[in-house]
């Protein structure tokens, strides 16, 4: 058993070993495995904790395989533990009696002799992990060598758990962005009948540059807004000034229901905080819903555009027109032109708002060629009679069908159905 402690495969297998996960219970189990087969009878691996909880990962020579508890516990109760945990470095080559440890720290089937070991897993994120390592009775102990070697072998441990906890951090602000662009849950209007939804670009990040927003009554008590905007660029980046804008719009509705005024202070909000540079830029439609007063077409929906695909309308006789709105890029130039024009929607008929990742998608039998505005016509003519929720449920897979497996944009979808006088929402 003598010649089992081999400094020099340590150094040599933590390479690789320690370099293959993002886990940092993972990387804990690898560390403690590492250090059992070359140098230690046992050990355990203290990773950083959140002041309360520490993990631990623990081994003895002969166990078929590390075992991992999280554990509540007063790290005094390991002389130096708590100050290594806390990011300190111990003095080179630190021994702790094997007596003053708990009973917890160890697996049952070991019992620590002698001197033991604590060498200091730094991670550069303000906080540090520790490895305890001991030998068993009729052992010699741990050579001055092997010491300094372990202090090298807590730098690289310490290494591969700073680039988890980095991928944990970047993660949970990913999760953080992701649940502020989820869309907000579209409210009851009376009358109305909304739905929609957003397909992003990158299935793994599940964020983009499209969205849509639906206020209820703010300002004027008769007038609802509804939003769906293209933010130039895909991913994160896009997703950072989807944010942006969605906050202002949010703000904005409040004291200005009138869709030309809303995309205009947008505009003059983005040119002036630097967003809007002439490569990062906005398309966007914004409407305004409000009761017409009478039943045969009771809404009266109101659209701007700004730079943006105009509005469909699918009419009760299953025939589809294109809204009359234009308008210029938001957040390109100060002087913005703009059409609006206002439709009434008689009940059952619908107004769908899209974004241009929908008709630009390309796919077919050649994979390449754009699905275009005659196939989302006949697409939207085909949900005639369709609830809202059907309609939108219904080009999402006709889209999906012709695109397969092949690339595509972010795509966000908005219906909006008007209901008969007095029904609910």
């Amino acid at each position: 058993m003598d010649e089992r402690p081999c400094p020099d495969r340590l150094l040599a297998a933590a390479g690789t070993a320690l370099t293959g996960s993002l886990n940092q219970r993972r990387i804990l189990r690898t560390v403690v495995e590492l250090v059992v087969a070359e140098v230690a009878d046992a050990a355990v691996a203290v990773g950083p904790g959140d002041g309360q909880q520490v993990d631990c990962a623990r081994l003895a020579h002969g166990g078929r395989a590390a075992t991992f508890q999280a554990y509540r516990t007063d790290l005094d109760a390991v002389p130096g533990l708590a100050q290594v945990c806390g990011g300190l470095d111990p003095p080179f080559g630190q021994s702790v009696p094997a007596a003053t440890t708990p009973a917890w720290l160890w697996p049952p089937e070991f019992r620590p002799a002698g001197e033991l070991v604590l060498v200091a897993m730094p991670l550069a994120v303000g906080v540090g992990a520790a490895l305890i390592l001991a030998r068993g009775p009729g052992r010699p102990p741990f050579r001055d060598e092997e010491r300094a070697m372990l202090r090298t072998f807590g730098v690289q441990a310490g290494q591969a758990l700073t680039a988890a906890a980095l991928y944990r951090e970047q993660g949970e602000a990913m999760a953080v962005l992701k649940a502020e662009l989820l869309p907000l849950p579209l409210p009851e209007i009376q009358g109305v009948e909304v739905a929609g939804a957003v397909r992003p670009a990158e299935e793994g990040l599940r964020i983009g540059g499209d969205f849509f927003d639906v206020f209820p009554p703010a300002g004027d008590p008769a007038r609802s807004v509804v939003v769906l905007g293209d933010v130039t660029g895909k991913g994160a980046p896009a997703a950072v000034l989807t944010g942006k804008v969605r906050q202002s719009l949010r703000a904005l509705q409040l004291v200005e229901q009138r869709p030309t005024e809303l995309l205009r202070v947008l505009n003059d909000a983005l040119l002036q905080s630097g967003d809007g540079d002439g490569h990062r830029f906005v398309t966007m439609v914004v409407g305004a819903m409000r009761p017409s007063g009478h039943n045969s077409a009771p809404l009266e929906l109101t659209l701007a555009t700004g730079g943006h695909p105009p509005p469909l309308v699918l009419r009760s006789d299953g025939t589809v027109t294109e809204v009359a709105v234009a308008g210029a890029l938001i957040g390109v130039t100060k002087n913005l032109r703009m059409r609006p024009a206002t439709v009434e929607l008689a009940p059952g008929e619908m107004c769908l708002l899209y974004s241009d990742g929908l008709t630009e998608a390309r796919g077919g039998p050649a994979e390449r060629q754009q699905y275009g505005d005659r196939r989302l016509r006949q697409a939207l003519g085909s949900c005639r009679g369709m609830p809202a929720g059907a309609t939108v449920d219904r080009l999402q897979q006709l889209s999906s069908e012709w695109v397969g497996e092949g690339e595509h944009d972010d795509v966000a979808l908005l219906v909006i159905r008007a209901l008969p006088v007095g029904a609910p929402a």
